[in-house]
C-alpha cells in the first residue's frame, strides 16, 4: 500500500497552513481523499503541489520567513539555522521527505523547518532543506539525512 500523508504532513513540509491548504483543496491546487473524514495525500499529489506556481510562491515566502525570524531571534540559546541543498533524483525524494519528517516530527517543535524540490533543466533534481532550532538537534538531523 502505497505511504499517504495528513494535512499536517503537508503543512509541515511546505510551510504552508492548514487553512491554506483547504483553499488549494478548494481551488482544485491540491488533489487529495478524504479517508474516514480526513485528508490523505498521496506521494504525486505532494509532488504536483511542489510544482504548482502560486504554491511554489507561498512556500519560497514561507521558508525566507523562517530564515528571517531566524535572524530577528533573539541569541539566549545556542541555535543554529542551517540551509543545505541535496541532489537527489525524482525516485529518491519520497524517501528523503519522509525520513525528514518523520525525524524533524520526533523533536516534537524543537526544530523548525522547510522543504522545496526541483528540477533544473537538466534534469537534475535538488531538495533544498533549511533547519532551525538548537544546534545539538539540528546536527543530528544533519546526521540523519
Amino acid at each position: 500500500m502505497e505511504r499517504t500523508f495528513t494535512i499536517e504532513d503537508v503543512a509541515a513540509f511546505t510551510g504552508l497552513t492548514d487553512r491554506t491548504l483547504r483553499t488549494y483543496l478548494q481551488e482544485g491546487r491540491l488533489a487529495g481523499e478524504k479517508v474516514d473524514g480526513a485528508w490523505r495525500f498521496s506521494p504525486g499529489d505532494v509532488q504536483r503541489l511542489f510544482q504548482d506556481a502560486g504554491a511554489q510562491r507561498a512556500m519560497e515566502a514561507n521558508r525566507n520567513a523562517l530564515v528571517y525570524d531566524f535572524m530577528l531571534g533573539g541569541m539566549a540559546e545556542d541555535r543554529c539555522c542551517l540551509i543545505r541543498d541535496i541532489p537527489v533524483d525524482e525516485g529518491g525524494e519520497e524517501a528523503l521527505r519522509q525520513r525528514l519528517l518523520d525525524r524533524v516530527n520526533r523533536e516534537e517543535g524543537r526544530v523548525s523547518f522547510a522543504y522545496s524540490y526541483g528540477v533544473d533543466r537538466r534534469g537534475q533534481g535538488t531538495a533544498r532543506v533549511i533547519l532551525t532550532g538548537p544546534t545539538a538537534l539540528v546536527r543530528s538531523i544533519l546526521a540523519d539525512m
